[in-house]
């Protein structure tokens, strides 16, 4: 009923009339299981007039609808609705709401988080909306009630830690009801979270003259209290007192120097991100959007991390949620959405103009989805969405545009003279650029070569020519235009060409690769390095450092476009372009050759740093040479296997095959069916398999047949079908076998163990898995090595064989490590952990889960974070030492409430409630666990309510307890240890030393 009405028996909706009768049941169910008068059923609903007769045909009405008679139930002189009260949302909130204030006074601001969530969830709208005047005290108490779970909500976010990103909608709150004390303290301690002490002290002074104005009253204690710790700065608003994690996550580059003239916009901006989840910074090209976003964000402190999305070189046509998922190193949108969950994340998208409406449409259902996250991103022009904060930044003032002009000119010649006469010819250069900060740095790094007067009189002459009062082209477009057309005139022949070349590429483009085009374009490869020497010196190339420790070179957007047009002015373009596809084919057909061996690393690596390059060289042969697009699709195949691409991947290729030979064709096709089968698009995966094998009837290829049946296997894997998969990969196994086809070998021998893992044959599965890795040992597959050194771990740990379970999973580290996948590398680490810490190894396995929660926090995968955690917590237990174990599932349990839950949620809860021996929320649990049918959360939290009882003199329930817990134990056996119970340990101490 907090909303419009409805109905439902067994899930199903009724359909109840509207009118009296509607409004009966809405006046019975405020009472449901109690019986309401019938005086008082004619005196709500029909106040003026109307007899018995009229209500009993409304109650029969209403029992026809509700297809029960014994639903509506007549006792004496009242009706009774039959069901029970948390049945009805608005009975049932009003329960919660208790629940959660009991939280909130007992300091449990988790609990009372979630608690008040649930509530606030069952309003859906208007509050009785079917019921007449007679209904008005109750809607008043039930808006009451959802106000009172709002602050509660508040309060335990505020308690949990959360700052900043609560302002805005604590300052909407506070515009709503000015009233509510609470909301206000919420916002005065978000605010001082944020770094905005004043502004916090200055919401006190607002709620303060806004009391006494309406009330003629002053701040009650709480909020007087508040203020103290404000102006003391107390540690108590400090927020989580949980471990730190080690490392921060993100991927902002490091400052390259001081930005000049923009202190109160780096204030004004840092403000806006403090306080909004979605803050644009727009502006015109060259205005330094980019460096200002990037100079507030190295001030930001996310635990998720602050993620620089560069879309520069993303057309309209990619999937922008792909793009943020592989900056974040997640395989796709699924994964990137968990990975979001929980901890606050920031993400800065970067140059959106051109795909504004991809990412208008992509933010606010991310936002929606993901209370956590903060998106900060710079743009042409505002997304134009709900809840977007636009910063617009403005050109430099003519006195910040020539202290600009003098830091960087001062870099390029520290001998440089500043006089009166240079500075009046300065401050001309900087009017000229409409003070660009682009603009004016590119002017400045001419005093390499050209005096201050000769850049003025040459910038004035090429503004000259491009103040063309026809031209649709904005001022400032005309202005940098002319600023880099002075540069590119400037410029030696062969370092035009440079500029020519990098404008073919998207994104950056290694040292061979442009020397690659170059050569196409004219340049003599001994005169590349010269050449991109002197555009980097001239800031016309910026150069990215790798992860290797190589360089990469990139053009800003507006000097590409000024590149390109050049290029097309020389009519090369088709030459350029078709030099930048050869490359990428040879560059595919190196790493197909090359992704089964020791050189899968590199070859993820080209991958991730060219993919970018990739999808614009597939965009040109489309149109151009579509042979050409189908070499380099089909030739990175299997390397987006390896990276997880998924769908996009399969895309990809599906659209590359025009014209492909049918052999050609085949295997792409079921390459594209193993990236949709990973991703689980089990359709579609099956159609692409079905046309590869349709090509290898026609074909009576055997090596295509067995290709066939090997990705068939995968399939059938997928679709849960572990016999077939066994069959198919028997299959292909025999004609791999007799033709000498290792790898494959190896890939058919793993698929079959995985079907015989599922089907319940371990010793088969680990006699497979093990031939698996003789073979692929030798080749150097890191990836397939990670797959079957972690399975044969998994197997080894199930028949308590710890040494091979330890040496197997340490391998899949190891391979992990090497492909870099940090967030896997960290799921086998703290597989490997529980291995050492079941087989005896203590020091071993504490600093296996250290390595993985730091591995875990530093990728930003917060859910493998909180599964090392757990996994510490459980280790500290076991050892003895139950009260360390404390701060590492407060954090955990601080993370599963803002990330909705999760696989170690109940059993953090558990392990929380007995280390604090907290009865009732150990019962809880317990409670839960049960119902759940959850039997390792049910066997400790068992074992950890007998020891409690054991320690309250209750020796007979705590062996009742544990007796339950023995036996479940088997059906835990192979995640439990009796180390792993030391509780139970613990009763079994007591009842030794009290036999009675």
């Amino acid at each position: 009923m907090l909303g419009a009405v409805e109905a439902r028996r067994d899930g199903d909706r009724l359909s109840v009339p509207t009118g009296r009768t509607t409004e009966l049941l809405v006046r019975l169910a405020l009472e449901a299981g109690s019986g309401v008068r019938v005086d008082a059923l004619l005196d709500d609903l029909w106040p003026t007039h109307a007899g018995r007769n009229t209500l009993q045909s409304k109650v029969s009405q209403l029992r026809r609808a509700l297809g029960d008679k014994d639903v509506v139930v007549a006792e004496g002189d009242r009706y009774r609705l039959a069901v029970e009260p948390h049945a009805v949302d608005a009975v049932r909130v009003l329960d919660l709401a208790a629940r959660a204030a009991t939280a909130t006074r007992a300091g449990d601001a988790s609990t009372a988080l979630a608690t008040a969530s649930e509530g606030l969830a069952l309003f859906r709208g208007e509050i009785l909306v079917d019921a007449g005047d007679w209904a008005a005290p109750h809607r008043g108490r039930l808006e009451e009630v959802r106000l009172t779970l709002l602050e509660d909500a508040m309060a335990a976010r505020v308690d949990l830690g959360s700052g900043g990103e609560l302002v805005s909608d604590l300052e909407a709150l506070v515009a709503q009801h000015p009233l509510r004390e609470r909301l206000w303290g919420s916002l005065m301690t978000a605010l001082y979270r944020g770094g905005r002490q004043a502004d916090a002290l200055a919401a006190y002074a607002r709620v303060r003259r806004l009391l006494v104005a309406e009330l003629g009253i002053e701040p009650g204690p709480d909020l007087r209290r508040l203020e103290q710790q404000l102006l003391q700065q107390s540690a108590v608003l400090g927020g989580s007192t949980a471990p730190a994690p080690a490392t921060a996550p993100g991927n902002l580059p490091p400052t390259r120097a001081l930005l000049v003239g923009r202190d109160r916009a780096c204030d004004d901006l840092r403000a806006l991100v403090d306080a909004h989840r979605l803050v644009t910074v727009v502006g015109p090209a060259g205005v330094g959007k980019t460096r200002l976003l990037l100079e507030v964000a190295r001030q930001v402190r996310a635990p998720g991390g602050v993620w620089l999305v560069r879309l520069e070189a993303v057309d309209a046509s990619a999937d922008l949620e792909q793009v943020i998922a592989e900056t974040l190193h997640v395989s796709g949108g699924g994964q990137l959405r968990e990975r979001l969950q929980g901890a606050q994340t920031v993400i800065l998208l970067d140059n959106c103009e051109h795909v504004i409406a991809q990412v208008s449409a992509l933010v606010s259902p991310l936002l929606d989805d993901l209370p956590g996250l903060r998106i900060c991103a710079t743009s042409q022009v505002a997304m134009g969405v709900v809840d977007e904060v636009v910063h617009h930044l403005e050109p430099l003032s003519t006195e910040d545009s020539v202290t600009l002009f003098w830091a960087r000119a001062r870099e390029m010649r520290h001998t440089l003279v500043i006089d009166a006469e240079a500075t009046a010819q300065v401050e001309e250069v900087c009017r000229s650029l409409d003070g660009l900060p682009l603009a004016i740095e590119l002017a400045a790094a001419r005093v390499r070569s050209l005096s201050i007067g000769d850049i003025a009189r040459r910038l004035d002459d090429r503004f000259a020519l491009l103040q063309d009062p026809s031209s649709n082209q904005s001022e400032r477009r005309r202005a940098l235009a002319g600023a880099i057309a002075w540069s590119y005139d400037l410029l030696f022949p062969d370092d035009q060409r440079g500029l020519w070349a990098l404008s073919c590429f998207a994104g950056s483009a290694s040292l061979a690769a442009v020397e690659h085009v170059l050569d196409a374009l004219g340049v003599p490869p001994e005169a590349v390095v010269d050449t991109l020497t002197r555009l980097v010196d001239r800031s016309l190339v910026t150069v990215d450092g790798t992860e290797d420790g190589g360089v990469r070179y990139r053009l800003l957007d507006s000097i590409r476009a000024y590149a390109g047009d050049r290029l097309a002015d020389a009519g090369l373009t088709a030459t350029g372009h078709r030099a930048h596809a050869l490359w990428y084919a040879a560059t595919a057909q190196w790493c197909a050759d090359h992704i089964r061996g020791t050189d899968q690393p590199t070859c993820l690596a080209i991958a991730r740093a060219e993919r970018a390059n990739v999808d614009a060289a597939l965009a040109w042969c489309r149109t151009n040479e579509p042979d050409l697009g189908s070499t380099i699709a089909t030739g990175f195949g299997w390397t987006w296997v390896v990276l997880g691409d998924g769908p996009a991947a399969a895309a990809r290729i599906r659209g590359a095959l025009t014209t492909t030979a049918p052999d050609e064709r085949s295997a792409a096709l079921l390459v594209a069916g193993w990236l949709e089968a990973s991703a689980g698009n089990v359709a579609l995966a099956g159609a692409d398999i079905d046309a590869a094998a349709e090509i290898a009837d026609h074909l009576g290829s055997e090596v295509l047949h067995a290709d066939v049946a090997r990705h068939r296997a995968f399939l059938a894997l997928q679709q849960g079908s572990p016999q077939e998969a066994l069959d198919q990969a028997v299959a292909g196994l025999l004609t791999y076998r007799r033709l000498t086809c290792p790898w494959e070998t190896a890939a058919s021998l793993l698929l079959a163990a995985y079907g015989e893992l599922m089907l319940g044959d371990t010793a088969a599965a680990a006699r497979d898995g093990v031939e698996a890795v003789d073979i692929l040992t030798p080749l150097g597959d890191s990836w397939g090595l990670v797959h079957a050194m972690a399975m044969l771990g998994g197997i080894a740990q199930v028949e308590h064989r710890f040494a091979d379970a330890i040496d197997a999973l340490s391998g899949a580290v190891r391979e992990s490590t090497v492909l870099g996948f940090p967030g896997q590398a960290a799921l086998h680490r703290g597989s490997l952990a529980r291995v050492q810490q079941r087989a005896g190894d203590v020091a071993g396995a504490t600093a296996s889960f250290e390595l993985a929660l730091g591995a875990a926090t530093a990728s930003g995968d917060g859910r493998m974070a909180a599964t090392a955690r757990l996994s510490l917590a459980r280790l500290l237990r076991t050892s003895g030492d139950g009260a360390a174990a404390v701060p590492w599932l407060r954090e955990n349990l601080d993370w599963y409430a803002g990330a909705g839950g999760g696989d170690g949620a109940l059993l953090t809860r558990c392990l929380l409630a007995i280390e604090t021996g907290d009865r009732a929320a150990l019962d809880v649990v317990l409670a839960l666990a049960r119902a759940d049918e959850t039997p390792l959360v049910t066997v400790l939290a068992l074992d950890g309510r007998a020891r409690l009882s054991a320690e309250d003199g209750d020796h007979v329930r705590a062996r009742e307890l544990v007796a339950e817990a023995d036996a479940l134990h088997p059906v835990v056996a192979h995640l439990l240890d009796d180390a792993d119970r030391p509780d139970r340990a613990a009763v079994e101490a007591r009842a030794a030393a009290h036999p009675g």
